[in-house]
């Protein structure tokens, strides 16, 4: 057995992933400490948990936010690849879903927004927004005293976004134009003595949610993409923030893709890399 590892080394979070050959065989994740420690880190736990032995690696590409700070060639004696950041998460959308050509949304401390075209052979960073996993821990930190994505999402679950967001119907009585009037005409519009800290939870959710599905659609439109979004990132494993995405999709005629492992989409895209060129 040979294994292609991929290694996504993020500000918080580091992720592994192992393919053999274009197959997903494993994947782990571990905190972030110093970028040599959580890069050997993730790769002793991915073949630890997943009975592989070092000599089953034929190499190794890093990416992230943290590899630019790896001072090494090689890990275990075993050469290291770097990939671009970009690149990792088009070819990682690509992978997850099969598709030809896709809007990658990677929704990690903020967002970013990827074009893939011809299954990765065109790759292009289109922007993105501050909004993302940042913006709902802070917020959570900030509002509800709330540490964890986990924590403020079980609050938020008891919730209800309408006590202080402020909707289409309550400013127009009802739909304008394409928008119904259950939809948000304002985040955090109508926050009172009286909204619980279950319903500023919610609204949270929302308001990343919405903001990030909204740019998502209106970027994919530009691209005639509107059927080929694909959501990947740790916060699409949230089901508050999937249901915002998707009711703003469903209003603007968009679909929005959550594929399974989404969260392991930029380590899976510098393992695929390695397996595109080396198998050639």
């Amino acid at each position: 057995m040979k294994l292609y590892l991929g290694v996504d080394i993020g500000s918080s979070i580091t992720k592994a992933v192992a393919l053999e050959g274009k197959n997903i065989v494993g994947f782990t994740s571990i905190a972030t400490t110093d970028p040599i420690a959580a890069a050997s880190g993730a790769i002793g736990k991915l073949l630890a948990e997943h009975g592989y032995k070092l000599e089953d690696i034929l190499r190794i590409a890093v990416t992230g936010g943290g590899a630019r700070f790896l001072k090494v060639r090689e890990l275990f004696g075993i050469p290291l690849t770097m990939v671009d950041e970009v690149e990792a998460i088009g070819l990682g959308g690509i992978a997850l879903t099969g598709k030809r050509r896709a809007l990658v949304v990677s929704m990690g401390t903020g967002t970013a927004m990827v074009v893939v075209e011809g299954y990765g052979g065109s790759i292009k960073h289109i922007g993105g927004t501050g909004v993302g996993g940042g913006t709902l821990l802070g917020l959570g930190r900030l509002l509800l005293n709330k540490h964890s994505v986990e924590a403020l999402e079980n609050l938020a679950e008891k919730g209800d976004p309408r006590r202080v967001d402020i909707t289409v119907a309550d400013i127009a009585g009802g739909p304008v134009g394409i928008v119904p009037g259950e939809a948000t005409a304002s985040n955090f519009g109508k926050v009172s003595d009286e909204a619980r800290d279950e319903d500023i939870a919610a609204a949270i959710f929302n308001l990343v949610g919405q903001v990030v599905g909204v740019l998502a659609v209106f970027a994919s439109k530009i691209y005639g993409m509107e059927r080929d979004i694909v959501a990947v990132g740790k916060l699409t494993s949230s089901k508050l923030i999937v249901k915002a995405m998707k009711d703003v999709a469903s209003i603007f005629d968009a679909e929005i893709c959550f594929p399974n492992n989404g969260g392991y989409c930029t380590a899976l895209g510098a393992a695929y890399k390695l397996a595109k060129e080396l198998s050639l």
